[in-house]
């Protein structure tokens, strides 16, 4: 378990709230696929950021890489998991989203 920092959750936040809203059909590969029927992102609650699934690696250039556990309708959290990459200027950009 990793907790991500206040300062990097703003940015991160964005972005799953665009997944969620359907934006990224790019990353929704695994979700379309995941279950019996495709999964459905749900807002994403405070815990994942500090889950135990939850993992933060800080780099010497000064940015980050996230991997956050997913909530879907069903799932709470799901096997679903979204990796961000955090620019030095704070930027996040979801890489991918798998299954576990």
């Amino acid at each position: 378990m990793a907790v991500v920092p206040e300062r990097f959750r703003d940015s991160i936040r964005r972005e799953l709230s665009d997944l969620v809203a359907g934006t990224r059909p790019e990353l929704m590969t695994w979700v379309d696929r995941y279950g019996k029927e495709k999964a459905v992102l749900m807002p994403q609650p405070e815990e994942i950021w500090t889950h135990d699934r939850t993992d933060f690696l800080a780099r010497p250039d000064g940015s980050v890489f996230v991997v956050l556990p997913l909530w879907t309708a069903e799932e709470s959290p799901s096997d679903l998991s979204a990796e961000v990459d955090v620019a030095a200027n704070g930027v996040s950009t979801i890489v991918d989203v798998r299954v576990l």
